[in-house]
């Protein structure tokens, strides 16, 4: 029988492989590709609702089921316009939130702060209230046209301050705190004369402040924004950017020191103006006790 001819076998085997590799890295740069649109002109501004169920010691029966819309880091600029903004609003007010915290860097230039800007934050709408503090790019803007803004859509500004709510009798108490960059946050401040036994919930731009407040006076959850979930979330390696020196913080529930913290990744961007596999988000936390 004659032998089949081994070389040209070999070189057949040969130019499978180099199709293989070729096939491969065609396939490498379709997916490239399609990750960088998607970066670029998908992602950015694919809003999406995230629901969290957060259950706390000590959380009193009447305020089982507390429905908190969390929103950050609009950043209203060269990368947000005004219907992103409305989206945004329309989205919050959708989810028939019970409270709406706002946790800062709502603006990134200073043209972006104006009354139309205003009144659409003024539609957002909880029966218990709209709540807000100010980011580290509200700072480096002007913090004080900022707050204003805030003020005159009748959202409450909480720099080392507190508001008490009731329902049935209880207190929740609402508290925030000044931007760990910019301001000078002190939680004890924000919390001086809360009953002690009332629930508390913190308001805070930048999560690491969990790492420096102490355990007294007692914080039963914090909502922070700042890091934007790093916008960029890659396969294998994680998030290159974040803007934090503790990161375990970088997105969602994460047990601190004193107390649970809750980190939205944002709504909005900063350059440069790409999100992938970090969708900017409305958080919907309900919050129970046990």
């Amino acid at each position: 029988m004659e032998q089949p001819d081994k070389p040209h076998a070999a070189r057949g085997r040969r130019f499978t492989r180099r199709a293989f590799l070729r096939g491969s890295a065609a396939v490498a740069g379709a997916v490239a590709i399609g990750g960088a649109l998607d970066a670029f002109l998908v992602e950015p501004h694919w809003l999406r609702v995230t629901h969290t169920s957060i259950v706390l010691p000590r959380w009193p029966a009447v305020w089982n089921g507390l429905r908190i819309a969390l929103l950050a880091d609009i950043h209203r600029g060269r990368w947000v316009n005004l219907d992103h903004v409305r989206r945004m609003v329309e989205t919050i007010n959708a989810q028939k939130p019970d409270l709406i915290a706002l946790a800062g860097d709502f603006v990134s230039r200073l043209d972006a702060i104006g009354p139309d800007y205003g009144r659409l934050l003024g539609e957002l709408r909880a029966r218990d209230g709209v709540y807000a503090v100010l980011g580290n790019h509200d700072h480096w803007t002007n913090a004080a046209a900022v707050g204003k803004m805030l003020t005159d859509a009748d959202i409450l500004l909480l720099s080392n301050a507190h508001h008490l709510l009731r329902r049935d009798g209880q207190i929740l108490a609402v508290a925030g705190v000044g931007d760990l960059w910019e301001g000078r946050p002190s939680h004890a401040r924000a919390l001086q004369g809360v009953p002690p036994h009332a629930p508390r919930l913190l308001l805070c731009h930048n999560p690491d402040y969990a790492e420096l407040m102490p355990a007294e006076p007692r914080v039963d959850l914090m909502l922070c924004g700042h890091t934007h979930g790093g916008q960029v979330n890659l396969p294998l390696l994680g998030r290159p950017r974040l803007p934090i020196q503790h990161h375990q913080y970088a997105a969602g529930l994460v047990d601190g020191p004193h107390c649970p913290v809750y980190v939205t990744v944002g709504a909005g961007l900063i350059g440069p103006p790409v999100r992938f596999r970090c969708r900017p988000e409305v958080a919907l936390l309900t919050v129970g006790g046990y």
